[in-house]
């Protein structure tokens, strides 16, 4: 018998004793220690519902399986700000609101706005008499009524004026000016919904608030923290089949977009993000999901159990292997890898054996107690 063995029996021996086994098996219908194996009767084996399932070598590819968590694509999301001082005049949209590109979101009435596009219009005139001023002493230059000297003074007053104009425009578009004279109307710059409002009428702003944020729901994240141990089975582009929570049966499709480079020293783990594209089930941000990443690596040959066969007795995965049908030996076993559904068996058993995969729960309470 190996140390494990011992030790395992060991446990169950005193479990056993300290809550009278003798005497309990007497009067009640519960498994009993016979050496190191555990004996149960049939009725026992019913009401249990113990099954067992035979142990084989089968193609396996590893699996990942993760708890994570819904997140906005910040690529997909847009901050829209104030830009400049002034009061709200109107809001068009509310949280939950659906926009389209360039939908109007509200509106900030600011001096700062009117007089930029005040400035505007006075170098647009100023312009324009520069204009009128240097094609006139082109004119008399041609008939030579004026000076060259007089006419390049005239192109530079013209140029300069130019220049003025085109940075009175620009300052105009920095504040968001687009039509409407001293009102500043605050536009989504991408379709989606409003995740976030920050401006009510009447309500006093500068150029610091974001007033609203707007994100497209048909691109999102799943954020996941994988242990170290399994970083070696998730790579870039692994498909990932994310379900919620709530509703286990719902299948989402993902794929691994990034792997962290940094691991955590407390809970030896990095992020990991899945990127979920068009998904047809309504996700919701902060939203907690179950994530299966299917590594891309190769299948292999390995013996499987289900994960409803491993139990762990004093922090030791074991399961029970039948050595008839009412007779089972609770072994230690060495885990590999898992697909989901199963998990790889690196030691303990080997094939052909016969493992419980029903009932298992019960007849760990019995023993265990």
């Amino acid at each position: 018998m190996g140390a494990a063995a011992v030790v395992l029996v060991g446990t169950l021996a005193r479990s056993r004793r300290g809550h009278g086994a003798s005497a309990e098996s007497s009067t009640r219908d519960v498994p009993r220690l016979d050496g190191t194996s555990v004996v149960f009767s049939n009725a026992f084996k019913e009401r249990a519902g113990l099954a067992f399932t035979k142990v084989e070598s089968v193609p396996f590819k590893p699996a990942v399986r993760v708890v994570g968590t819904v997140a906005f694509n910040p690529t997909y999301v847009a901050a829209i700000g104030t830009r400049l001082r002034g009061t709200v005049r109107r809001t068009y949209k509310y949280e939950g609101d659906r926009v389209t590109a360039g939908e109007p979101l509200a509106e900030v009435e600011s001096a700062d706005l009117a007089e930029a596009q005040s400035t505007a219009i006075q170098a647009e005139a100023s312009l324009r008499t520069a204009e009128v001023q240097a094609k006139r002493e082109k004119d008399l230059l041609e008939k030579s009524l004026t000076t060259a000297r007089e006419a390049e003074v005239a192109a530079t007053d013209l140029a300069n004026q130019n220049a003025n104009y085109k940075a009175a425009q620009q300052r105009v578009r920095a504040f968001g000016g687009n039509g409407t004279f001293g009102t500043f109307v605050m536009r989504s710059p991408i379709a989606g919904h409003v995740i976030e409002r920050a401006l009510s009428p009447g309500q006093s702003v500068d150029g610091s608030i974001v007033g609203y944020r707007v994100a497209d729901l048909d691109h999102l994240w799943i954020e996941l923290s994988v242990f170290e141990r399994d970083l070696g089975l998730v790579h870039l582009d692994d498909d990932v089949e994310v379900s919620p929570l709530a509703e286990p049966g719902v299948k989402i499709i993902g794929k691994v977009a990034h792997v962290g480079e940094i691991i955590d020293p407390t809970t030896r783990s990095t992020a990991v993000r899945v990127t979920v594209d068009h998904p047809k089930y309504h996700l919701r941000q902060g939203q907690s999901v179950h994530a299966t990443v299917t590594t891309g690596t190769a299948s292999r040959h390995a013996l499987l159990v289900p994960h409803a066969s491993v139990v762990h007795v004093d922090g030791r995965p074991t399961v029970f292997v039948a050595e008839s049908d009412t007779r089972v030996k609770p072994t230690t076993v060495k885990l590999g890898g898992s697909d989901g559904a199963s998990y790889e068996i690196l030691d303990g058993i080997v094939a052909g054996q016969r493992v419980a995969n029903a009932g298992v729960f019960a007849l760990k309470s019995e023993l265990f107690r």
